[in-house]
């Protein structure tokens, strides 16, 4: 028996060339690979492994393995949900018995992986080559979709049909609604498959009830009915093959009514405007796209009537930013979203994950270039678990990254593992752009149960992030200008916060970068250590530090680097104009994010503002050497 072990925090493939025609290279060695015959059916098993990236084994305790493939020839897929084996859970260990169907065309797989389900939620391990050689001593299985709840229902129905009595037509005509709803209810989710189906037997057995066992049909009445739900289940899965298509290339680009005509005239000047011989980076903050909020930021203001809505606008602000695609990349740079106020945590907890899941969606979908998307203070909850003193409340950095890796595509940016900071090389222009997580401090409870650190009110680095900056992502090539996005300004560069950890040890190496020195740097806070040893060969060049956070603009420039501000897209939250942004809505001026224009021949960094600010000779355009 084949064993396979997949690490679900570090296994990582490159995007394939051509999405149309799919295609996996597996010559890397360090694919899984099963082979089979023909029509072999239950002998060929694997073992799985599935452990995390330290080589721990991943708790499977109540998941449901999945095996997904999609057949040699691209038309069929197999979907089994009923063919694993639990061998032990809590070591991360099943075996797969492969059916029949899984072996009925030759050649390799398209794609193969498993799909890993528990209450709903799921998360896949990487591809693993499968081949099927060709039998030509026998022919047997006729190529077809195989999907495990279709085949049991399907399987069912031929032990109620020879039990069915006079009542066999009103039987027949629930049936056909229990079909019909299992169809709508199936969006090419396996777990919504799953769910389903154990609703669908409990009405098979009170269907079995009603049918007695004399009375049996004749064979023309069994002919007649097998007929129709055969149709009824190919018209199902007709269904889930289109919408497959329909969703191949989606763009999410009619949110809320989409672009608004206010706006059109605005971004299509600053879309012409854009000078594509110089990088062009898109730099939107602070969005905090929130359902169903009424909150007012100015507690002396009387309530506003359309306040719910400004903050709901979040969402199809997105496209204005994405519009853009005569830039270069996109960064939205944290508190992409706010913390719903319903007075339940564990409900906020999972409308703020489904806020998440939708910007990330848009972003991600109606961009045509490089889209990241960089944490802030406000995207995992800690606001809340704060109030309510329960760490259940955070959406953790592992929710966080499935959220991100389920719905942002990837550039052919280099992270650190799954990490939420990264650089992208824009070879082309001589750019190295770099976006850092500034609330990256340790999870875990203190002895009390309440959360070690508070990611909302303390941004922070740990020593893996810093240590990658200073001898990953800043060990550029001659003649490389850096840009860096991150959410919280580097302290004392802007503002300065006492609650901040390790933002000196950030500021040393940015300097160090600048003045190409070597250096040992160690930081202050015992809870969060770090000691970072590095050589810079030669003084490096670092355009700008982009950040948001505080909703002004404002920028100074250290030791060579500029530091350049911001302020949020967010209608009601500006704290340069304050509530003076809430009669911008519904106007051109209603949003605020910047084209960052960098010149790597003149030295030169550019500002233009798009909305609130433009109408301000301070902020609508802003000039800076480096």
């Amino acid at each position: 028996m084949e064993v396979m072990t997949f690490n679900i925090d570090n296994d990582r493939r490159n995007l394939v060339d051509d999405k149309q025609n799919f295609s996996i290279d597996f010559h890397d060695s360090k694919y899984n690979w099963l082979q089979a015959r023909q029509y072999e059916e239950s002998m060929r098993q694997v073992e799985v492994h599935v452990v995390h990236g330290d080589g721990s084994p991943v708790d499977l305790t109540g998941v449901n393995p999945v095996f997904e493939g999609w057949l040699p020839e691209g038309v069929y897929r197999i979907i089994d949900a009923k063919h694993s084996v639990m061998i032990d859970a809590q070591n991360g260990i099943f075996r797969f018995d492969f059916p029949a169907p899984a072996f009925q065309v030759a050649g390799s797989y398209k794609q193969a992986f498993f799909r890993l389900m528990k209450d709903g939620m799921s998360v896949t391990t990487l591809e693993f080559s499968l081949d099927v050689m060709a039998d030509k001593v026998i022919s047997g299985l006729v190529p077809s979709d195989y999907i495990t709840p279709f085949e049991d229902l399907y399987n069912n129905l031929k032990n109620y049909i020879t039990k069915s009595n006079g009542d066999f037509d009103t039987a027949m005509t629930q049936w056909k609604k229990d079909v019909a709803n299992l169809v709508t209810n199936l969006n090419a989710d396996v777990g919504g498959i799953n769910l389903t189906i154990t609703e669908i037997k409990a009405q098979l057995s009170a269907l079995e009830d009603k049918i007695k066992a004399d009375g049996l049909l004749t064979q023309a009445d069994l002919e007649k009915y097998f007929a129709d739900f055969k149709a009824e289940i190919q018209s199902g899965l007709d269904k889930i093959n289109d919408f497959n298509e329909s969703i191949k290339n989606l763009s999410v680009t009619d949110v809320d009514g989409g672009i608004p005509d206010y706006m059109k005239e605005t971004l299509e000047s600053a879309q012409a405007g854009i000078d594509k011989s110089k990088f062009n980076l898109i730099f939107a903050t602070d969005y905090h796209y929130d359902i169903g909020s009424t909150y007012n930021p100015f507690d002396n203001e009387p309530p506003v009537e359309n306040i719910q809505e400004m903050w709901e606008a979040g969402l199809r602000k997105i496209l204005n930013a994405t519009s853009l695609n005569n830039a270069d990349a996109v960064v939205f740079n944290g508190d992409n979203v706010d913390e719903p106020s319903v007075h339940d945590h564990k409900l906020e907890k999972r409308m703020m994950m489904k806020e998440m899941k939708d910007f990330f969606k848009t972003a991600s979908s109606s961009a045509k270039i490089p889209a990241f998307i960089l944490k802030g203070n406000h995207d995992q909850n800690y606001h809340h678990a704060t109030n309510y003193k329960l760490p259940d409340s955070v959406i953790t950095d592992k929710e966080f990254e499935q959220i991100y890796s389920e719905n942002v595509k990837e550039y052919g940016e280099i992270r650190n593992g799954n990490s939420n900071y990264f650089y992208k090389d824009f070879e082309d222009k001589k750019i190295r752009l770099i976006g850092l997580d500034a609330y990256d401090l340790p999870e875990g409870v203190s002895g009390d149960g309440s959360l070690k650190f508070d990611r909302f009110t303390k941004s922070g680095f740990q020593q893996a992030q810093l240590n990658w900056l200073a001898n990953t992502a800043l060990q550029v090539t001659e003649g490389t200008t850096v840009v860096i996005a991150m959410h919280h300004p580097v302290d004392g560069t802007l503002a300065s916060d006492p609650r901040v950890i390790n933002h000196d040890v950030l500021f040393q190496i940015l300097s160090d970068f600048a003045g190409g020195k070597s250096n040992s740097v160690s930081g202050k806070n015992s809870d969060v250590p770090v000691n970072i040893n590095y050589t810079f060969s030669g003084a490096g060049t670092i355009a700008a530090v982009l950040s948001g956070h505080y909703h002004i603009d404002g920028n100074n420039t250290m030791n060579g680097i500029n530091y350049i501000q911001t302020r949020c897209s967010l209608t009601t939250g500006d704290n340069v104009i304050k509530k003076k942004r809430w009669d911008y809505f519904g106007t051109a001026l209603e949003d605020a994010f910047d084209i960052v224009s960098i010149d790597t021949t003149a030295k030169t960094v550019d500002l233009k503002r798009i909305g609130a600010g433009s109408e301000d000779t301070r902020y609508a355009t802003r000039h800076f050497n480096y």
